[in-house]
């Protein structure tokens, strides 16, 4: 005899409370919208704006050209390489301490993340305009900014990491007598080391992207650029440094992407 066929699963029916839930959530959106002033014709009117005008024709002479927008990228790259190798260094031992697995003791955890947590409350243009306060304009100031942007996110992720790795190596390390740093180096680490160089991937392309951001502040890179030629209405130029700057991210993207595969 054969089996009974499973009968197929009834469709839960939806709850009151779910409609409830949505029709204020529909409300609130519609008065937050009537508050700031938004309404649904600016998505068709904006495309009737005459300064689009002079978004064309691109002067690729001038983009193309070094000292104008090739050295700026050049600077770019270097602030966001210079601050994700600083802020990922420095997130890699604070990780273990903010990760209850691998912290040394409560009080070092709950003042480490304490810490972290108001840097990482603090926006990445925030800095950059305080420290282009305090050194001055240029990419000084920048590579500091996204070296503390850096080091927020990378604790974040990692230690996240560290959190859901397998507790049993590091228990055999500490049965086995070792100190709480060999402990921690021979029985975590190797496990969650892929992790930590994928995310410090993404940092890097995180910081290729904030570091045009911050340019606008005068943080150095391209984004200083992009400033300048928007006081001056040079439209044409900007939208010409917006298609290469696209360009750049997207392939660094797409090259941070397979890597992360490759390791994770």
């Amino acid at each position: 005899m054969t089996a009974p066929e499973a009968g197929r699963p009834t469709r839960p029916r939806p709850r009151l409370r779910t409609f409830l839930v949505g029709g204020l959530v529909l409300l609130f959106t519609i008065y937050s919208a009537r508050q700031v002033g938004f309404t649904i014709t600016t998505f068709w009117e904006v495309w009737s704006n005459p300064l689009w005008e002079k978004f064309w024709p691109v002067p690729w002479e001038w983009v193309f050209d070094r000292s104008n927008v090739i050295d700026p990228l050049i600077e770019t790259f270097q602030i966001a390489i210079i601050s994700t190798l600083i802020g990922c260094g420095l997130a890699l031992p604070i990780s273990f301490i903010v990760s209850p697995l691998t912290t040394p003791n409560k009080p070092i955890y709950l003042v480490t993340k304490a810490v972290m947590n108001i840097v990482r409350a603090v926006p990445d243009l925030f800095w950059a305009k305080l420290l282009v306060t305090a050194v001055g304009i240029g990419a000084f100031a920048g590579s500091w900014a996204l070296s503390i942007f850096s080091l927020a996110v990378m604790v974040k992720l990692f230690s996240e990491t560290v959190d859901s790795a397998d507790p049993r190596p590091l228990e055999a390390a500490r049965a086995a007598g070792g100190r709480h740093t060999p402990a921690v180096r021979t029985g975590v680490l190797p496990t969650v080391f892929p992790s930590y160089v994928a995310y410090s991937l993404y940092v890097f392309e995180l910081n290729i992207r904030a570091s045009i951001v911050l340019g606008l502040v005068g943080a150095g890179g391209i984004g200083r650029v992009v400033e300048a030629q928007r006081q001056y209405f040079r439209f044409d130029r900007v939208f010409g440094i917006l298609l290469i700057i696209f360009v750049i991210v997207f392939v660094v993207e797409q090259i941070s992407v397979a890597l992360r595969k490759r390791l994770v």
